[in-house]
């Protein structure tokens, strides 16, 4: 059984054939209608007569309907005839994929023949939701870029369509006219999210040409939706102005990739991000032109096969892109950190500089008031010139590390840290609560590292490091942290003096040492 030729709307055809001797228990006359109204008779007599619950949402007819009407076993050899009456004047008014089987078997092969589409269309949807949810927390930045998130409606509203076209929506939903509606719905509205991702992402010269197609959508959604409510066109009767926008906005589309293209290879500027994205929009529009053609040239009854060919390539060109562009944010992340370390961290004993410790102090200033107490210790290590003249600046390095490791494991906890300052001056910032207590329990650590280290009998050179400590409470109001750093600084030198008057000359302690 084929389609009728010669069709008109509102008048009846019919269609004969014979049911085959071979007709099984459980076997049934299954087709697929597409807006026309129908019955079903065996010699004559009424065997099936669709329930369609009408709605002033709904269009004319019945929409494209998988139809399984069963023949009894004692109907072989009888005639059954399909009576039909065209809603629309055209050809994509017909029936088709007729067969006598049995439903469940029909039905495994309708979803077996549609289920690349329709897997490519839920695909393209869940890629437009994640672009939208991605677009929120890229513009919490004060300069605003919806590329994202109008890609995402674009590639929502392209999916929507497609998946109304695979016409399996009737298998979940009991009626395919809800998608059908919302399919329509859709296809109108394409243009306006294409419109703004192409002035986003490529510009164009002319503002006026985002306002046209924006405003023009509008219109043709507003007119149709109005006209189909009132009852004075279908929706789909003014399907062909949606066409229309639909391949303008598709050319406007290719026209702005190639403009693009032309001018990023003068530029010589191009990426892979770019040129994936090119041929995947490049790909989507081709095939909308394509789809739009075909359906009014009455080529087949699927109007969106192209369009599906241009979202696989699409998906796959964009997953590339966005591959190639996470790979780079990586690396630019990883670079990002690396000069983040080499401007706050002092290069040899991987503790904060002198930069990170003012910003540190700065920060406290501000805040110096509203937490209990801040506290500064300053380190000056002693010998670092004898050792590095008479043992080297490698030798002169390690002494350095070995302190800061010193001062670090000494000091360093959640409320303090620790700072090299200088060529051989450190330093210690802690805030918080028993500021006090901590440094001096700190100072006995210190000590007693200084002292593992020195007792060693394979060790290199002698670690000796002077400290200073002030305290920033609020006995001290009014007073500013930089008042309280230098009065840690002379403490230091204070100490430093001490130690000098206490222990014994580099030059005698090395000597001792080598003899």
């Amino acid at each position: 059984m084929n389609e009728a030729p010669g069709t008109k709307a509102g008048e009846e055809y019919s269609i004969y054939n014979v049911i085959p001797d071979t007709v099984k228990e459980g076997d049934a006359l299954c087709f697929r209608s597409k807006n026309i109204f129908f019955q079903v008779y065996i010699d004559g007599e009424l065997q099936y007569d669709p329930y369609v619950p009408e709605s002033p949402i709904y269009t004319k007819s019945y929409g494209t309907k998988w139809n399984y009407v069963n023949i009894p076993v004692a109907a072989a050899g009888r005639e059954i005839e399909i009576r039909m009456t065209y809603v629309y004047e055209n050809a994509r008014s017909c029936i088709d994929h007729i067969c006598i089987a049995q439903p469940a078997g029909a039905i495994l092969h309708t979803f077996g023949s549609k289920m690349v589409a329709f897997i490519t269309c839920v695909l393209l949807l869940f890629v437009g939701l994640l672009l939208i949810i991605a677009d929120i927390p890229i513009n919490m930045r004060a300069e605003k870029n919806h590329e994202l998130r109008y890609l995402g409606l674009f590639a929502i509203f392209i999916a929507v369509w497609c998946t109304s076209e695979t016409n399996l929506i009737q298998f979940y939903l009991g009626d395919n006219r809800v998608m059908q509606v919302v399919s329509c719905a859709s296809l109108m509205l394409i243009p306006i999210p294409t419109a703004l991702y192409l002035d986003t992402a490529f510009g164009f010269r002319h503002k006026l040409v985002v306002c046209l197609i924006c405003t023009l959508s509008i219109i043709v959604f507003a007119v149709c939706w109005g006209l189909h409510f009132l009852g004075l066109a279908d929706i789909h009767e003014t399907l062909s102005v949606s066409h229309f926008m639909l391949v303008f906005t598709a050319i406007v589309l290719l026209y702005s990739i190639i403009r693009n293209s032309v001018v990023t290879s003068h530029s010589q500027t191009r990426n892979v991000y770019r040129v994936l994205r090119t041929i995947g929009l490049s790909a989507i529009s081709i095939a909308t032109v394509a789809d739009v053609v075909r359906y009014y040239r009455g080529n087949g009854t699927d109007s969106a096969m192209f369009v599906r060919i241009g979202l696989l390539l699409f998906i796959l060109c964009f997953g590339s892109s966005s591959l190639e562009k996470t790979i780079n944010a990586v690396k630019l992340g990883v670079q990002s950190e690396f000069v983040a370390q080499l401007a706050y961290l002092d290069g040899l004993t991987r503790i904060g500089n002198r930069t990170s410790f003012e910003e540190h102090l700065v920060d406290l200033e501000k805040i110096k008031d509203e937490i209990p107490a801040v506290g500064i210790v300053m380190f000056d290590v002693n010998d670092l010139k004898y050792v590095n003249d008479h043992m080297g600046h490698h030798q002169g390095d390690a002494m350095l590390v070995k302190s800061a490791d010193i001062i670090k494991a000494a000091f360093e906890n959640a409320d303090s840290k620790c700072f090299r300052i200088g060529g051989d001056e450190f330093a210690v910032l802690i805030s918080g609560e028993h500021v006090q207590e901590y440094y001096e329990e700190g100072l006995v650590r210190f000590t007693d590292q200084m002292k593992r280290y020195n007792d060693l009998p394979d060790k290199k050179f002698r670690i000796s490091i002077a400290c200073g400590f002030a305290l920033y409470d609020e006995s001290c109001k009014g007073t500013k942290l930089m008042d309280i750093y230098q009065k840690a600084d002379r403490r230091m030198y204070d100490n430093k003096k001490e130690i000098k008057a206490n222990q014994i000359s580099p030059q005698e302690y090395y000597a001792a040492q080598h003899a």
